[in-house]
């Protein structure tokens, strides 16, 4: 896995994590496998109640909507250790971490294009909404062709 960073205090920084662990993407936000029964719902066993998306997870499904407009972009990954997320009642939001300081998008992209310029890709569509965060990205994972790895690939 490999993470690309843009904090202020320093320059673009390439730091590998070790081999990939096959993180599968995560569907899009707003997809049937996004849903989760809000607090106090019916499925809780209680009356069905409008919950209101927390500021962090409005920003995190704004981010997502952008990141998915990048042509690279395959989809939404949290990673190896489920790390980029942004945390809400029910199922976290995987694949975009909303912190004070810093936004991380964990991003599964297809091959082709040098991987720092597809960050960069995903960087400058976000770092509009971020107001004035840093904008890290992780590349959880690479699609060759179909999205199947050849034999022996790791």
């Amino acid at each position: 896995m490999i993470t690309w960073t843009n904090a202020p205090e320093r320059s673009a920084v390439l730091r590998q994590h070790g081999p990939s662990s096959g993180a599968p993407a995560v569907p899009a936000p707003g997809t049937a496998s996004d849903a989760r029964p809000a607090a106090g719902s019916a499925a809780a066993g209680h009356a069905a109640e409008p919950v209101a998306p927390s500021p962090a997870e409005t920003l995190a499904g704004r981010i997502a909507e952008q990141v998915m407009t990048c042509p690279d972009v395959a989809g939404l990954t949290a990673g190896p250790n489920g790390r980029v997320a942004t945390y809400r009642p029910g199922t976290p939001f995987a694949g975009i971490a909303v912190r004070d300081g810093a936004v991380e998008v964990g991003v599964v992209v297809r091959y082709g294009r040098p991987l720092p310029l597809v960050a960069e890709d995903v960087r400058g569509v976000v770092r509009p909404l971020c107001e004035g965060r840093a904008v890290d990205v992780l590349i959880g994972d690479v699609l060759i062709g179909d999205g199947v790895a050849p034999p022996g690939a790791s």
